[in-house]
């Protein structure tokens, strides 16, 4: 009898090291799943967004009420602008080259950790050097990057940024013949391949991409609807929901609309305006 409790025991301790060892085992499966959360940013940005994506195949969307609309509207109204419209461009609502090469500009720099305004600067320093004309860009030297956007304030990164700049125009003019309208074509007009596609370039990860959609839905059409994923919260914040395509219902599904709403919601959140339109 004493020998068959002793079995017990040893067999109890061998299940309660089990558990034990299954519990650590659990507890460390949790600890590195936190540390992959916290250093896969852009992947996140990229579940967030096809997520967004598969929304555009859901079923039938609920009415939009007057009040998103009006929503709508005041964010378009007060802080809707094209993302061009101050960069001294002559036509930037059109989809010359030109002006796509320019949002590829403001997707590189501004995707990097610098504040919104050095970043916009120094792109309007790129465009005032000329370097939107593909033969101008690969022209320059990296001195020459380096110099004007040393002179947009982009200190921290403009080495970095004067080499993958150079490497653009490397890029552009030997995969898309000088014209990144060729992108889209390559991609049939369908934007997750876009995306793809605009990852090939140097310098531009998932937040790169997202800012990229944003700002040329209005000239590249079948990117909209599109907000991305950090702004989309902000609009969820100030009373438009995240269903992408009851917003796209509440601007007329208007490319060019969207995408001033895309550039309004950006500048609230970067600038923690959400209360004007709690």
């Amino acid at each position: 009898m004493a020998l068959t409790r002793a079995q017990g025991r040893k067999t109890t301790d061998r299940q309660s090291d089990t558990q034990e060892k299954s519990s650590k085992s659990a507890g460390k499966k949790r600890a590195r799943d936190e540390i992959k959360d916290k250093n896969t940013g852009d992947q996140n940005q990229k579940a967030s967004t096809t997520t967004t994506t598969k929304k555009r195949k859901s079923a039938p969307n609920a009415p939009v009420d007057d009040s998103m609309k009006a929503v709508a509207d005041k964010l378009l109204t007060k802080y809707g602008s094209l993302p061009l419209n101050d960069l001294g461009l002559p036509n930037p609502t059109s989809a010359d080259r030109e002006n796509v090469l320019a949002l590829i500009f403001n997707a590189m720099l501004t995707s990097t950790r610098i504040s919104h305004q050095l970043a916009f600067k120094s792109v309007k320093c790129l465009i005032e050097a000329g370097y939107q004309d593909i033969d101008t860009l690969t022209k320059s030297t990296w001195e020459e990057r380096t110099e004007v956007l040393t002179r947009g304030g982009y200190t921290r990164y403009r080495e970095k940024t004067a080499t993958a700049l150079g490497e653009l125009a490397h890029f552009v003019e030997t995969k898309y013949d000088g014209d990144l309208n060729n992108l889209l074509s390559k991609a049939d007009a369908q934007p997750m391949k876009v995306r793809q596609l605009i990852k090939e370039i140097k310098g531009i990860g998932n937040v790169g991409v997202d800012i990229f959609c944003d700002t040329a839905q209005g000239i590249w059409p079948c990117l909209a609807p599109f907000i991305d994923p950090r702004s989309m919260k902000t609009a969820n914040e100030c009373g438009l929901g995240e269903d992408i395509e009851r917003i796209w219902d509440a601007i007329g599904k208007d490319p060019e609309k969207m995408c001033k709403l895309a550039a309004a919601l950006t500048t609230v959140r970067l600038e923690k305006r959400e209360q004007e339109f709690v």
